[in-house]
């Protein structure tokens, strides 16, 4: 399969270092999915993170970046419950394992959701890891309840925007800081 590499972080947050070249086919360990990606994401500082071993501390390789995504399943490794080939499924690998930035990607099924049928891949994809960092904020740490009132730093931002919403639909008050130029934005977010 064709995919972006990084064989070691280069420039400016590692840009430079990223190459579009042949890897090995991913292959579904036990509990994972095969992913066709459709679309990938990253966080700019990504390629310059401390993961270039896996979880037991061996050397990658060349890595292949982008930890949130989305596509559809094609195959399922040997224990996989509750998907099917043909579904289509957003998520955020773990950043041990190689990311969504190629044409296939094997992730753990349990890292996966249903791409919500409102939003395209595209925007799918950039969803995860704002998601889950809004999430864990105002309601694992928070303990947000409807009525409260949540402020949301940078409320214009990546973050602050899936803040705003997830608060609104909690029904609370929000109060959102951030930029001039983001004012609007946060607004129309609630």
């Amino acid at each position: 399969m064709r995919a972006v590499r990084s064989h070691t972080p280069e420039g400016f947050e590692g840009i430079e270092s990223l190459v579009y070249e042949e890897a090995p086919d991913p292959q579904p360990a036990i509990g994972d999915a095969l992913v066709q990606v459709r679309a990938a994401s990253f966080t700019p500082t990504e390629l310059t993170w401390p993961l270039r071993t896996d979880r037991a501390g061996h050397e990658r390789g060349p890595i292949i970046p982008a930890h949130e995504g989305s596509g559809v399943v094609v195959a399922l490794g040997y224990g996989t419950a509750g998907l099917s080939p043909g579904d289509e499924v957003y998520g955020l690998i773990d950043g041990y394992r190689d990311g969504w930035a190629a044409e296939y990607v094997a992730i753990e099924a349990r890292s996966l959701a249903p791409k919500p049928a409102t939003v395209d891949f595209v925007e799918a994809a950039a969803i995860p890891q704002a998601g889950l960092t809004s999430w864990q904020a105002l309601f694992d740490h928070g303990h947000l309840e409807s009525g409260q009132t949540v402020v949301i730093h940078g409320a214009g931002s990546g973050v602050g925007a899936v803040g705003v919403q997830l608060a609104r639909w909690a029904g609370a008050h929000v109060i959102g800081t951030g930029r001039a130029s983001a004012r609007q934005r946060a607004l129309d977010f609630g």
